[in-house]
């Protein structure tokens, strides 16, 4: 990256993320550092470049070089501050999150008060010796690779000690709530909750009432956050589409719909699903006479539905009335996956589906729901 005024006499480039202006004036070559590497700063530098190709064609050449170098009082300075702080800095600005709620950036600013003063030559050190599962250290090493590059990029550390670090293998693990169901304890549960089968007569709230719901998890396999997040403006009814492109997430604070927040989805990225004509049918009741902005699902108050209440007061009570091993929510989603790979799904679109990557496709969701009656032949 560089920079040549319209003479081409002085270049500007980056160099170890300081700023350098070179040139040749008799014959002889000079160079001079500034500063770290900014936009601010590039515009000094710029400044400069001008100062000295006037001074070498009017013969007043300063060779000390010293009427080059930018004063302290014109010097966009980094603001010294603790790692804790510039982790702070990057989290809000950079990653548009909140320490105080998002849990995963709160965990990591905590476990680096902890570690007290951090460097380049201990950070990975200091990491490694967090008694963490393979899951919470190769997040952590995730958001602190981010957090350190952003650090390298703007001259706070000169080198990257964390670049080469690698992710822990993560054990794999059947965990008995996320099971998938089978399709005959599927239509159970969904006949449970639409026929009201199991719902007290003397209950305010009929079970029918989350019906589209826990329709629309089953059949499209989403996240919770996902699913309760989703807006009326995401369904597209003349292209036949769903988009999913945003969460309602939980925070420290609570579940419930007064302490989420809405951000992007866990990837980041958007991603559509086909909207199905059994889908269409059971959407279109609940999404008549709203707006684009309002929750396609919601609880009996119109607020957000809180997965955790819903689980432990309907979901599970459901489960144990069907005779059905307890499950998690997120079981729903367990149960797409592998019925997508038992299918015949190809592991990429599945992973295109569920806004996954394909290694965590096969690795999650290849659990054989009905085993083979017969091996390939050979």
């Amino acid at each position: 990256m560089g920079y040549k005024n319209s003479k081409g006499t002085i270049s500007i480039d980056k160099h170890r993320n300081s700023i350098r202006l070179r040139w040749r004036y008799q014959n002889k070559r000079y160079s001079i550092s500034l500063t770290y590497y900014s936009k601010e700063n590039l515009k000094l530098a710029r400044k400069k470049a001008i100062l000295i190709e006037s001074d070498m064609l009017n013969d007043t050449f300063d060779f000390s070089l010293n009427r080059y170098k930018l004063s302290c009082e014109t010097l966009q300075t980094i603001p010294h501050k603790s790692f804790v702080e510039y982790f702070e800095e990057w989290v809000k600005f950079y990653k548009q999150m909140d320490c105080e709620y998002n849990s995963d950036y709160n965990s990591t600013r905590n476990i680096i008060k902890k570690w007290g003063e951090v460097n380049s030559s201990n950070i990975l050190r200091k990491l490694n010796a967090e008694p963490n599962s393979a899951v919470t250290y190769n997040r952590r090493l995730s958001y602190l690779k981010g957090f350190v590059r952003w650090l390298v990029k703007r001259g706070i550390w000169k080198d990257d000690p964390l670049e080469d670090a690698a992710k822990r293998k993560i054990p794999k693990k059947n965990l008995p709530t996320r099971k998938p169901f089978t399709l005959e304890e599927i239509k159970k549960v969904l006949d449970a909750f639409k026929f009201d089968t199991y719902c007290p007569k003397s209950s305010a709230t009929k079970h029918s009432h989350y019906y589209p719901f826990i329709y629309f998890m089953f059949k499209t396999g989403v996240r919770n956050a996902e699913a309760i997040g989703l807006r009326v403006g995401s369904i597209d009814l003349p292209l036949n589409q769903i988009h999913i492109k945003e969460v309602l997430a939980r925070t420290l604070k609570n579940t419930s719909s007064l302490h989420r927040v809405r951000k992007e989805t866990k990837n980041g990225k958007e991603r559509i699903l086909p909207l199905t004509s059994d889908l269409l049918e059971v959407l279109l009741p609940v999404i008549k006479n709203k707006n684009a902005d309002d929750l396609v699902f919601q609880s009996p108050n119109g607020l957000a539905i809180d997965d955790n209440n819903f689980r432990s007061r309907i979901f599970k009570k459901i489960l144990k009335d069907l005779g059905i091993d307890d499950r998690v929510l997120y079981a729903c989603r367990h149960t797409f996956g592998s019925r997508c790979i038992d299918e015949g799904i190809t592991p990429v679109m599945t992973a295109f589906l569920m806004g996954n990557n394909p290694e965590t496709a096969l690795r999650n969701y290849t659990h054989q729901i009905t085993i083979p009656k017969d091996l390939p032949k050979i």
